[in-house]
């Protein structure tokens, strides 16, 4: 007769790979098996070409001068670097440290109340000429397209059109 001998292992070790093979290995593989489909999902990326910007995408900047005339015998001039075109004139001078600014409303309802604390009153005021055309629009409204020089002066309207002429 034909006899089958078995060896049995000891119960510890039994114990050991049953309850390894049932929690431990399971964990193990699933681990290793999730890293390699995701590795190799990872590989077939697209192979779509990627695109370069396009140049008009980006804004152009310059140099706006700014001068304030106060009276006859003052004028202060400011330059600025790196404005974007189409920024307002507003966002800048809401972004000057220096001079001093009080600004009321924001957009369209902007109005510079003082600069380097003179204030407009019942007749006089700040009127603006961009490259010396007298602005017509607020300055929220206004839009920059460096280089550029605003010219700001504390006058009377009809004063500051009457340049104009």
């Amino acid at each position: 007769m034909f006899t089958k001998t078995t060896r049995e292992s000891s119960p510890a070790a039994r114990h050991f790979f049953t309850r390894a093979s049932g929690g431990r290995f399971r964990a193990l593989f699933c681990v290793l098996l999730g890293s390699v489909s995701l590795s190799v999902a990872g590989c077939g990326g697209s192979t779509a070409p990627v695109q370069p910007p396009v140049i008009e995408d980006y804004v152009s900047t310059g140099e706006v001068t700014l001068e304030f005339v106060i009276d006859d015998e003052t004028t202060k001039s400011y330059v600025v670097d790196n404005v974007a075109t189409g920024s307002t004139l507003e966002s800048l001078m809401r972004n000057l440290s220096s001079p001093k600014m009080e600004i009321g409303g924001e957009g369209a309802t902007a109005f510079v109340n003082s600069i380097d604390g003179i204030s407009t009153d019942a007749t006089r005021g700040w009127t603006y000429t961009i490259d010396g055309e007298f602005a017509t629009t607020g300055i929220g409204t206004t839009e920059l397209n460096p280089p550029t020089k605003v010219v700001w002066k504390f006058t009377t309207l009809e004063e500051a059109t009457a340049d104009q002429e």
